[in-house]
Order: C-alpha cells, then sequence, then structure tokens
C-alpha cells in the first residue's frame, strides 16, 4: 500500500506543478544514467522511475512488515513513524534513491514530511490488513 499511497502523492504535488510524472522522469532518468544507458524518450524514462518507485516502496514495505510483527494498534502507528523517520535519515545521508521517485522530486520540507506521513500511513494500512486476510 505504500507504492500506491506515495505514487498517489507525488502524482498529486506535481499536478499542482503541471509536471504530474516529473518525479518519476526525473527518477528514471537518474538510475539509466547511472547504469550508463544514454538518451531514452520521456516514457521509457517515466516508466523505468515509476517501477524504481514501487521496488523502494516495496522493498519498504516487506521489512516493515517483518520488523512489525508483533506490533499492534497505537504501537503498530508508532513503529511505522519510528521506521519512516529511519528511512527519510537514510536518504539523506547514505541511500539519496530510498525515498523512490521523491528524492529527484525537489519537494519542500511540508512536501517530503506529507510524503513521509503517507508512507508511514500505507505501512501501518498494509500491514493492519494483511492481518486480517485468511
Amino acid at each position: 500500500m505504500g507504492g500506491a499511497t506515495t505514487a498517489g502523492a507525488l502524482v498529486g504535488l506535481g499536478l499542482r506543478h503541471a509536471a504530474a510524472a516529473a518525479p518519476f522522469e526525473a527518477g528514471g532518468r537518474a538510475l539509466l544514467q547511472s547504469w550508463h544507458v544514454g538518451f531514452v524518450a520521456a516514457p521509457v524514462a517515466i516508466v523505468t522511475g515509476f517501477a524504481a518507485h514501487l521496488l523502494w516502496m516495496t522493498l519498504w514495505g516487506v521489512c516493515f512488515a517483518r520488523a512489525a510483527t508483533q506490533l499492534r494498534g497505537p504501537a503498530l502507528a508508532a513503529g511505522a513513524v519510528i521506521f519512516v523517520a529511519l528511512i527519510g535519515a537514510l536518504s539523506a545521508t547514505i541511500v539519496p534513491g530510498a525515498l523512490g521517485a521523491a528524492a529527484p522530486a525537489a519537494l519542500t520540507l511540508a512536501q517530503t514530511l506529507f510524503f513521509l506521513a503517507l508512507l508511514a500511513a500505507g505501512l501501518t494500512a498494509g500491514v493492519s490488513l494483511a492481518r486480517k486476510l485468511p
């Protein structure tokens, strides 16, 4: 759920600037350039950036689900906030791409906090819903 939530937030924030796909295109271009791929068309960069974003968010979802196996209720939400704060710190220091397409999106501090809050909410909801499945 974190991937869909955060991708939707990035599209929504981008729409305010008439650039809904810009974070994904920038992320895709950065990733492809790191692989020494030359010029690519915008749709290829967007799809690459979107896929990379979903992979990052899936990784964080799996890691959180594993780490939060014993957490319930408010402790689960608090754990998600702490987990997301660690991801934010990781992306600000060691692994700049850890926030997926949010990394190259040039978000303001308020937008970044909004993004992280949505990620925490998505992780909490995802773990809660997964526990209710048969």
